[in-house]
């Protein structure tokens, strides 16, 4: 009986730090996340699913795992910076003209994402680094 209260006030809580939010909702306090994770044992220690308990506790199933796992929920990659915002690491090399750029120095560009552009003169190469605000 009482891990049904238990679970009544982590529901009321839930909600309360959903409440006003257009998606997601605010961290979950450390000791919300460890009775979720002990309710989430329990309920399959009774042979039903993480998904079951997420459902009663008024969570979503990706959450409770990334809390079993001991994981805050939403802690993933982090994303990217604001455009121009950071700079990043640019290479740039020369390569030997091939016979239908004769005398003009071309260029490779490499980012960190792994796209590639090749066959740039390097002042063309400048102006599409400006143009992606590298």
């Amino acid at each position: 009986m009482e891990l049904e209260k238990e679970l009544e006030q982590f529901r009321q809580e839930a909600q309360r730090l959903k409440a006003g939010r257009r998606s997601g909702s605010l961290p979950f306090p450390e000791a919300l996340r460890a009775f979720a994770v002990r309710y989430a044992e329990h309920t399959v220690a009774k042979g039903g699913t993480v998904t079951d308990a997420a459902q009663k506790l008024g969570v979503s199933g990706p959450t409770l795992y990334e809390w079993r796992k001991g994981r805050p929920a939403g802690h993933r990659r982090p994303k990217p910076a604001e455009k121009g915002a950071a700079l990043v690491p640019v290479h740039v090399s020369e390569r030997p003209a091939r016979a239908e750029g004769a005398g003009v120095p071309q260029v490779a560009l490499v980012s960190p994402g792994g796209w590639r552009v090749e066959g740039l003169t390097l002042e063309a190469a400048a102006q599409l680094l400006g143009r992606l605000g590298c």
